[in-house]
């Protein structure tokens, strides 16, 4: 245990590729009023039509990695945006990660029973994957891909996509559709060039002419490919790793370490001991477990550290939270405010069947021991805070920092948090006010050799401890009194929220000074929310962001949706109503 004291060619806009040597035409799902720079377009969704303004960024992520390193402004970049599984594979072509290790929602949450139908997915309808998958690589790669997307930039710029059912032409061509409607209300000049693979193993750089490659999250195929990264792999998991963070020396909690010593031995559960012979748990696709009971080399290593983990989890003093190193859909944290709550948390994470810890320590290897992907972080509280910020930058070569917006959260009448927005009205004050914390964070991930987008949470508080250094905490506020600032999470990477500073001038341009984004899940098509909400869409006062449009079938056909919308408002109360009116007449909406 350690203690942290303080702590190129102009192409079409879309090629879909089934491997490097097939290419598909692409189709065009949208018009424009004009071939130059369009003013309206023209979304076609069957005998409808609605006309949305054509949108045109402030700037893109092309244009942002060209600032951060004008020296590579004239390399071809490519773009990798799409999320990944380390529990299972999303599909026949896109494994798992073994290597680069992330506690995602599914990793924390599916159950062994859940685990084993992986096995089973060859009899599913979709072709190799099972429905857990698909849910999963709708979002992965899909979903997550187009947001980002969505401010990639021109057509130079390649962005990779990975079909959600490889080998299916039906469901490739419905990819792109998907894709191609969501980015096509973007000016021209603005729409990415959208490329689609089965997997990682195939994106064809040298065809496309990537001199640069840069990846939201790291997946172990880039790697063994070899592609031209922007930023190494080990590095950027490593800035983004909770323990990173802890011992970063950045004004953060303070927080204790607790790493796990050594690597699972490499044993086969053969060779293991009867327990393993009898359950080997190795399924095709799906996480390797040790099953709890194993007395072979294996099973002892686990259990050493999972007694040495929750030791320290018992000694803690409640209140903490307690973090794996890698989360991702906000995931992997938990809030412990009482002992009750701390005897909640060790009963989950040794858990026999979801366990969080017995998953993770499984898959520690020699390959990522050097990474320490299985320690923990036990981080104080931030008692009382005042403010809760997130603040997106760019870090450029050598550390400089460039902000680009700090989102603030929204607190209904019942003092209830109700989502995050951005006011446009106040970045200059936020910036000044988070300056110095934010050169901080740059200075430290650009030694590292990152260049890019970051986003950092912040928890603002007037409770400063004893012996704090008060400046490092980039103490500051409007009002002039002493508050202190602490990063509580660290995104090296593309963020949900990077579009809403790029969408300021379309929306205060309309008289709207705030925005906020949000992810839905409907049982109705893209044209029936669309339609349901057209004057907000035709006025610009709502975009899509991302969608996919999921046929299921059960007997029966079922339109079911995931999409990430923005939404603006001429002020706070005004955007308020609209989200409210939006969470009504959704299944599931998350600010």
């Amino acid at each position: 245990m350690r203690i942290i004291s303080r702590h190129l060619v102009h192409h079409s806009p879309t090629t879909v590729f089934k491997n490097p040597t097939s290419i598909l035409s692409p189709r065009r799902l949208y018009k424009t009023t004009s071939n130059q720079t369009p003013t309206t377009t023209t979304l076609k969704m069957g005998s409808t039509s609605i006309n949305l303004p054509t949108i045109r960024l402030d700037t893109t992520l092309t244009d942002l990695y060209k600032l951060a390193d004008p020296s590579t402004a004239h390399l071809r970049l490519g773009l990798v945006l799409c999320g990944v599984n380390s529990a299972i594979a999303l599909t026949p072509s896109f494994p798992r990660n073994k290597k680069y290790l992330y506690q995602d929602s599914p990793f924390n949450n599916i159950p062994l029973s859940e685990l084993k139908a992986v096995a089973d997915a060859a009899s599913n309808p979709h072709k190799g994957t099972s429905d857990f998958q698909r849910t999963i690589a709708l979002k992965y790669l899909s979903l997550l891909p187009q947001r980002d997307a969505f401010i990639a930039g021109g057509p130079q710029t390649p962005t990779i996509f990975f079909n959600v059912q490889p080998g299916s032409a039906e469901q490739e061509a419905h990819d792109a559709h998907e894709a191609e409607q969501t980015l096509a209300v973007l000016s021209p000049e603005q729409r990415p060039r959208l490329v689609f693979c089965s997997g990682p193993a195939e994106i064809p750089v040298k065809e496309l002419g990537i001199e640069r490659l840069a990846v939201k999250i790291m997946l172990d195929d880039l790697e063994k490919e070899g592609y031209p990264l922007v930023v190494g792999q080990e590095t950027q998991w490593f800035l983004n790793s909770k323990a990173g963070l802890a011992e970063s020396g950045l004004p953060t909690p303070r927080a204790e370490v607790v790493d796990v010593e050594g690597y699972v031995p490499p044993v086969t559960p053969e060779k293991c001991c009867e327990v393993c012979k009898e359950e080997d748990l190795s399924v095709k696709g799906g996480m390797k477990y040790i099953p709890a009971g194993c007395t072979g080399k294996r099973g002892r290593w686990v259990d050493e550290q999972m007694k040495k983990i929750v030791g320290n989890v018992e000694a803690k003093q409640a209140p903490f939270v307690f973090k794996t190193q890698q989360t991702f859909g906000g995931a992997g944290t938990w809030v412990v405010s009482d002992e009750a709550k701390k005897r909640d948390l060790v009963k989950e994470l040794t858990d026999d069947e979801t366990g969080v810890l017995r998953k993770l320590l499984s898959q520690v290897t020699a390959k990522n021991t050097q990474m320490k992907p299985g320690s923990v972080v036990l981080s104080e509280m931030v008692r009382d805070p005042l403010g809760d910020y997130g603040v997106t930058f760019l870090v450029g070569e050598g550390g400089e920092a460039h902000f680009l917006a700090a989102s603030e959260q929204i607190i209904n009448e019942d003092n209830a948090w109700i989502g995050s927005t951005i006011n446009y009205a106040r970045q200059e004050r936020l910036k000044e006010k988070f300056e110095a914390i934010m050169r901080q964070t740059a200075e430290w991930v650009g030694k590292h050799g990152y260049i890019g987008p970051v986003g950092i949470d912040i928890l603002e508080t007037k409770h400063i401890p004893r012996g704090e250094q008060l400046q490092r905490n980039g103490v500051s506020s409007a009002d002039g009194q002493k508050t202190a600032h602490y990063i509580v999470d660290l995104n090296v990477r593309t963020s949900g929220s990077l579009a809403l500073p790029l969408l300021k001038g379309h929306f205060t341009s309309r008289g709207m000074t705030c925005a906020s984004s949000f992810s839905t899940t409907i049982t109705r098509s893209r044209k029936e929310f669309m339609e349901t909400w057209r004057e907000e869409f035709e006025s610009g006062r709502m975009l899509i962001m991302a969608w996919y449009e999921d046929n299921t079938s059960d007997g029966v056909k079922e339109v079911k949706s995931i999409g990430d919308v923005v939404v603006g408002g001429k002020d706070e109360k005004d955007l308020q109503d609209l989200m409210n009116r939006v969470r009504e007449s959704t299944e599931e909406v998350t600010f």
